[in-house]
């Protein structure tokens, strides 16, 4: 069984769009079929105010990639001249992370968002604190669209532990989701 592969979290300094074009042609132009990511299009935390502050000026770029195209990456970077971009810190990452919770006011719905939350999960990814809490008040019953208390509440929360590319992929699963709410993807560095 071959290892998992490694990934790196590479800061790249300079204008946002120019890293974009930058690490997408460079990926594209290797042959490379393996995805990256950008952390501010894909809600991940940025530990650091000022950091934050220079992703959302596009003065900084955070990129998840594999670590052989990362480094291979980061080796082009230095030997270009034209190019107004400079990679600043680069961390290994050990795994990732993604919390949620969710509260739903119908057992159909409910059915569906535990399917969403707990079947077929990605390669690498378990899913850790889980915690559901189910209340029913038949006193309640009405016509759910007007009223202040339902007869049916489903809620809970839990986190999903695992692979980088799992993590982001159970985000995109539940992006779409009214009744999931994800919080930003934490990305745990190798100390």
């Amino acid at each position: 069984m071959s290892e998992p592969t490694r990934y790196l979290e590479i800061e790249l300094n300079g204008p946002g769009e120019q890293a974009v074009g930058y690490v997408e042609g460079y990926r594209l132009g290797s042959g490379e079929t393996s995805p990256v990511w950008f952390a501010g299009r894909e809600e991940v935390d940025i530990p650091g105010f000022w950091d934050r502050i220079r992703q959302k000026l596009s003065m900084e770029s955070h990129v998840i990639a594999p670590e052989p195209l990362g480094r291979a990456m980061i080796e082009a970077l230095g030997r270009s001249e034209l190019l107004e971009i400079e990679v600043g810190k680069v961390w290994e990452i050990d795994y990732a992370e993604l919390a949620f919770d969710f509260e739903v006011y119908d057992r159909d719905t409910a059915k569906a968002v535990v399917h969403v939350l707990k079947d077929d999960l990605p390669e690498g990814v378990r899913i850790e604190g889980y915690e559901v809490t189910e209340k029913v008040d038949e006193s309640a019953k009405g016509p759910e669209l007007y009223t202040p208390v339902h007869d049916y509440v489903l809620s809970g929360r839990g986190r999903y532990v695992g692979s980088v590319p799992g993590i982001l992929a159970m985000a995109d699963r539940l992006a779409d989701q009214s009744f999931i709410h994800p919080d930003k993807i934490k990305l745990h560095r190798v100390e």
